[in-house]
């Protein structure tokens, strides 16, 4: 599968939310955390169409 690369950057508060979840998922980096909600909520969307 092909990958596209993105930068964002986010204020403080959501950096640190990012790696609460981070931690409670038990993932390694922010961006991995960031594709895991992204993926859980397009996933949810999909489902409520």
């Amino acid at each position: 599968m092909a990958m596209k690369k993105y930068m964002v950057s986010v204020p403080i508060e959501m950096e640190k939310a990012l790696e609460k979840e981070q931690k409670e998922r038990l993932l390694e980096t922010v961006p991995e955390t960031i594709r895991m909600i992204l993926s859980d909520y397009l996933r949810t969307k999909n489902r409520s169409r």
